[in-house]
């Protein structure tokens, strides 16, 4: 990724996992997500795209501005032993892990970097005596939710004086109320991973608004929620598990902004939803152009892809491990047809 021409760079760390034991299940595809697993229930073929094809997506510059503003936040709350750092010293951390993709234009990037140093400055300001009850940060859980590989970051968990648990997911973007986080699901699956590995009762959960720097905070999600989420996960996983793909056109909705309409067979043949990239009148030798240059970059994606596949292949056989987790992404040893080895990657990077 490349970075603003400033000194220094922002090394991340790779996150401990915490983990339940994962015993042997009736689902043995991919580790899910919540953003995964929203996707699927979006749309099938857009999932496959992403999880199975693996075409790229381009980048979008919410992602990157997200990313940097949370990683800000990382740093500012990090060292629990240590005093805090100086506001300063966030602002510089920040500026130093800035993420320049996704941007359309110079002055849009730089609007976006003004954003989150406004943020970053007004979120120490309002906070930085509000820190002492902070136990946990970027929590990484992996667990087994009826029978499926759930995977996630939590952005803060705090102890209450009662000895419980305080959850907190940072969003930025659009301004929302408190109807979100009372049927939030991401939230609901936080609550149900975190009460599971750490032993403690969720008493609240709350969405802060980083823009307005506004904290939204509810009791902790009903029985009903829980239950809602679990036949969630198991309608996706059986889905996935049995090859559904089937795209769910919306060309007034989702597949505006979807990067594969172009090749999706919900519109081939058909006019492209307003708005979707490649829907205006495009000279059709730029689009055979265009067509030629991602072809040839999956093709070389997938050479690589496969050298590298088959140097993990020989350190599993070596190690006899069925497992191998990286900063990013979690490859596993599955069985495909006929009991042949095969590779399947989980990312581990946050979602937001």
């Amino acid at each position: 990724m490349s970075q603003l021409t400033f000194d220094g760079s922002l090394e991340g760390q790779a996150p401990t996992v915490h983990s339940s034991p994962m015993k042997e299940s009736w689902y043995q595809g991919r580790t899910l997500s919540h953003s995964s697993i929203s996707l699927y229930r979006t749309c099938p073929q857009k999932w496959k795209f992403r999880y199975v094809d693996k075409v790229p997506e381009r980048p979008r510059s919410f992602f990157s501005f997200g990313k940097c503003v949370h990683a800000g936040l990382e740093y500012l709350l990090s060292n629990k032993e240590g005093p805090l750092p100086s506001v300063e010293e966030l602002i510089a951390t920040y500026k130093e892990g800035w993420l320049r993709e996704g941007y359309e234009t110079p002055a849009q990037e730089r609007w976006f970097y003004q954003e989150g140093e406004r943020i970053l400055r007004g979120f120490y300001a309002k906070h930085q005596n509000d820190f002492k009850n902070v136990f946990q940060i970027e929590y990484k859980f992996l667990v087994q939710i009826e029978g499926v590989p759930i995977t996630g970051f939590i952005d803060r968990i705090d102890q209450t004086k009662n000895g419980g648990l305080s959850l907190i997911d940072y969003k930025t973007g659009k301004a929302f109320d408190k109807s979100r986080v009372r049927n939030d699901p991401q939230l609901t699956l936080y609550q149900m991973a975190s009460g599971e590995l750490l032993g403690k009762t969720v008493e609240t959960v709350t969405l802060y608004h980083l823009n307005s720097l506004t904290p939204l905070t509810v009791p902790a999600h009903s029985q009903t929620l829980v239950d809602q989420v679990k036949a969630t996960i198991v309608e996706a996983a059986k889905g996935i598990s049995e090859i559904k793909f089937e795209p769910k056109p919306d060309a007034s909705g989702h597949c505006q902004w979807c990067d594969y309409v172009q090749i999706c067979p919900a519109f081939a043949g058909k006019k492209l939803p307003s708005g979707a990239a490649g829907s205006a009148q495009e000279p059709m030798p730029k689009v055979a152009d265009r067509y030629g240059q991602l072809d040839k970059k999956v093709k070389e994606l997938i050479s690589q892809r496969d050298a590298m596949a088959q140097t993990l292949l020989a350190h599993f056989k070596q190690t006899e491990s069925g497992q191998l987790d990286g900063e990013h992404y979690s490859v596993r040893l599955t069985n495909g047809e006929g009991d042949e080895p095969t590779l399947d990657a989980s990312p581990l990077d946050k979602e937001k």
